[in-house]
């Protein structure tokens, strides 16, 4: 998969390459697939293998790779945003900020920002409807299901402060 997107990438002249882990639960039925956290050799084979894709990625196609955290996968919390940043290689590894997902799990994408911006060169700009996102979480409807009943709500309606990223871009 990588050589498949890496070349397809390369020839478009992109310049990033968006990793992401599979899901641990059926999107549309909530079912458990696999664990939910990682033990740690989970979480070594896990940054073993970014690493490796990493390298791939710069040497064959000149590609820098961005980790996308997302939810229902083994990196979606800000506990383990912040461990895959503590556990890459900075040089090999950045982060594709999804404001909505990072949300989604509790996090303050602003202030993540704030605090890795040197590890943020990509972002995927989106909110949630906080009501939605405790109805979801009470419930515990799956991730698809919430996402088609407008989980993602319009920017000025959800719970990311964009105003106050706008600003610390600008800064």
């Amino acid at each position: 998969q990588v050589t498949g997107a890496g070349e397809l990438l390369a020839a478009l002249e992109a310049r990033f390459l968006v990793l992401i882990d599979d899901t641990y639960t059926d999107l549309f039925t909530g079912r458990q697939l696999r664990a939910r956290e990682l033990d740690p050799e989970g979480w070594r084979r896990l940054i073993d293998t970014t690493h490796r894709i990493a390298r791939l990625a710069a040497e064959r196609y000149g590609l820098r790779l961005v980790f996308h955290h997302h939810a229902e996968t083994h990196v979606e919390t800000p506990a383990q945003v912040e461990r895959l940043l503590e556990e890459t290689d900075p040089a090999l590894v950045s982060l594709c900020l999804d404001t909505g997902h990072y949300a989604y799990r509790g996090g303050d994408p602003v202030e993540l920002m704030r605090r890795h911006h040197a590890r943020i060169p990509y972002l995927h700009l989106k909110s949630v409807d906080p009501t939605l996102q405790q109805r979801v979480e009470a419930e515990q409807i799956p991730f698809a299901l919430a996402v088609a009943a407008d989980l993602f709500s319009e920017p000025s309606r959800g719970a990311v402060d964009f105003l106050a990223l706008r600003d610390l871009l600008k800064a």
